[in-house]
């Protein structure tokens, strides 16, 4: 195992799990600790009388930057503020934390913290996304945060950490959104999935340290640090799945697949022309073919349905191992909230109560995978 961690605090009230991080896995690991010098005022005096966190240039002699950043088995930033995120992203050394990093050779683990609205700024998405080409981003997730608030940008925990820098995750895919088939080079037939569930579960799952393969509607919004595919109609969502799947472990098809499909048309149909009649036919059940090529790809399938029937005889059908069911009668396609039942082909696992998409994320996977 690695031994010496080189670990960077910057300024968030969640550094009171950096505290127990290290007072935690002390005996694992050989910690050094930097901090911005906002950071120093989320952390104890007990903290820094015990662990001496160095901060300014003058805490040690010669260049520091260069001998940590080469000591360093591991570089982890825990936690990451909006601030910290933005110079990391774009170059800027102002200080000693900065300036190693930009001196590390090897992908960072960064994990981020802030509130919700300041996580989904697209300045700071941009910026997430510019470090997730080199590093590893870890979270955040949904839950709890500052003043009593709940919303994506809590910091993981320390023992997430620990799993994922010290353990090979599996790769994942998730599908997100509809569907989009072309009647002709203008008109579709597509749905109105928003794909927020299928975000929800990916984004979860990225903060617990899988390898994520986002399949994503070529109109929903790619994740930062996701592996990301975009898929227009069934087929080319066919294509990408099977592709991916050939090392994956687990396929969350949380995509809304038009059950139907036409012999498109050149150019635009015109209505000068006067009716005409679409023959729509059966599409391919994308799911169930995966499954036929892969029958060790542990499979999730979802079933938006007008009723709240636990549908075994579809989960055999399609042969695949999970079945999410959701009535979009009670919780219409965009809606923030969701109510779900989960089966096996033997039983009913969950019926959960009505939660937001992102708590209901937690529980299928908690569910799931073990």
């Amino acid at each position: 195992m690695s031994n010496n961690i080189l670990l960077g605090i910057s300024g968030s009230v969640a550094c009171s799990k950096t505290e127990l991080l290290v007072s935690t896995y002390s005996k694992n690991f050989n910690f050094k600790i930097l901090s911005t010098f906002n950071g120093l005022n989320y952390i104890s005096d007990k903290f820094i009388e015990e662990y001496k966190p160095l901060s300014d240039w003058s805490d040690l002699k010669g260049s520091p930057h260069i001998e940590l950043a080469r000591w360093a088995d591991i570089f982890l930033i825990y936690p990451a503020s909006a601030n910290l995120i933005s110079k990391l992203a774009n170059g800027i050394a102002d200080d000693l934390l900065t300036s190693t990093y930009l001196m590390y050779k090897n992908p960072v683990y960064i994990a981020p913290a802030m509130h919700e609205e300041m996580y989904l700024n697209p300045v700071i998405q941009n910026n997430v996304s510019k470090l997730s080409t080199k590093n590893l981003i870890i979270g955040p997730r949904f839950g709890s945060l500052d003043i009593g608030d709940k919303g994506l940008g809590r910091l993981i925990e320390p023992d997430e950490v620990f799993n994922i820098i010290t353990k090979s995750k599996d790769k994942i895919i998730v599908t997100s959104g509809p569907t989009t088939e072309k009647i002709d080079d203008v008109k579709v037939i597509s749905n109105t999935s928003s794909g927020k569930q299928g975000r929800a579960i990916a984004i979860e799952l990225l903060a617990r340290g899988y390898e994520v393969i986002y399949v994503h509607s070529s109109n929903i919004e790619p994740l930062p640090h996701a592996k990301n595919k975009a898929f227009s109609d069934s087929k080319a969502l066919f294509n990408i799945i099977e592709k991916e799947s050939i090392d994956s472990k687990y396929l969350f098809m949380t995509a809304a697949v038009s059950d139907f499909i036409i012999n498109k048309s050149s150019g635009k149909i015109s209505r000068d022309n006067g009716p005409f009649n679409l023959t729509l036919n059966p599409n391919i059940d994308v799911v169930k073919a995966i499954k036929e090529k892969n029958e060790n790809l542990i499979t999730i399938g979802f079933s938006a349905q007008v009723n709240n029937e636990l549908n075994f005889e579809k989960l055999k059908y399609k042969n695949i191992d999970f079945l999410v069911i959701n009535n979009i009668l009670d919780n219409p396609f965009g809606s923030k909230n969701n109510k779900i039942y989960l089966i096996d082909k033997d039983k009913l696992l969950i019926e959960s109560g009505t939660h937001d998409k992102n708590e209901i994320a937690n529980l299928i996977i908690d569910t799931i995978i073990k």
